[in-house]
């Protein structure tokens, strides 16, 4: 908020009536939706399935967003398109069936894994429709943001205080502050920001296609930076299929 009053020509007044009640309906499902909802899931699919299963989610999150915008935005999708959703989302549930009976080199997928990774999908693709129809109505970028942001703190804050999940730390140091300050401004400001931008300004199907590729970056990560997990054929080829169904879609 302090960044946004600072970077436009807005008063505190203009900043909450400025936008409409649509602007605020859809904010605010958004950042239920993707801060809470979406943030929550992706990491307990982390915690239990791994960076590779949860990577996969990348490419299912925009066939399913594409689905979502027949229905809600009425798009119309060709033909090519259609089979380029049906192929991303067989592979990656395909891939994710395969995994839950072993029969795969990565980490077996348990029932957390198999209900974290479809509330995941859900709940990202239904914020990113909600995220776009309220930043679409006459508001900036960061404005649009700002709104997500407060909505989300308060939401954040009532389920941490209901379910009183955190630990007593003994000592804080510098760095401690330093990393948590990076990675908040990273999570919702950097990365919100560079999502609305790219966006608006090279389109959604370039961003999609971009966003696609993520799972290929973390196999090559895990497999020769970082040298955490075995080579998978069967996931590079997922991957990779998984990638061309969106490069369908958005073609």
């Amino acid at each position: 908020m302090p960044l946004l009053i600072i970077g436009s020509d807005l008063t505190i007044k203009e900043l909450i009536f400025a936008p409409k009640t649509s602007n605020y309906l859809w904010l605010s499902n958004a950042a239920l939706l993707g801060f809470a909802g979406g943030n929550y899931f992706s990491l307990l699919n982390l915690k239990t399935s791994g960076e590779r299963i949860n990577s996969l989610l990348s490419p299912a999150i925009t066939a399913f967003t594409v689905i979502l915008s027949y229905f809600i935005f009425k798009e119309h999708l060709k033909l090519l398109q259609w089979i380029g959703v049906i192929i991303t989302l067989l592979v990656i549930f395909g891939f994710l069936l395969f995994n839950s009976k072993g029969k795969t080199t990565d980490k077996p997928l348990s029932r957390a894994g198999w209900w974290s990774s479809v509330a995941t999908i859900t709940c990202i693709a239904l914020s990113i429709i909600c995220s776009i129809k309220g930043a679409a109505e006459s508001i900036s970028l960061l404005h649009a943001i700002a709104i997500r942001l407060v909505f989300a703190f308060f939401i954040i804050a009532v389920v941490f205080f209901i379910k009183k999940e955190y630990k007593k730390v003994e000592k804080l140091d510098i760095t401690f502050y330093a990393v948590v300050i990076i990675g908040v401004l990273a999570q919702t400001l950097g990365a919100s920001y560079l999502w609305y931008y790219a966006t608006f300004n090279l389109g959604i199907s370039v961003l999609q296609v971009i966003i696609a590729s993520l799972p290929i970056w973390v196999y090559g990560t895990d497999i020769y930076l970082l040298r955490k997990t075995k080579p998978s054929v069967f996931f590079l080829v997922t991957a990779l299929l998984a990638g061309l169904g969106i490069y369908l879609v958005m073609s």
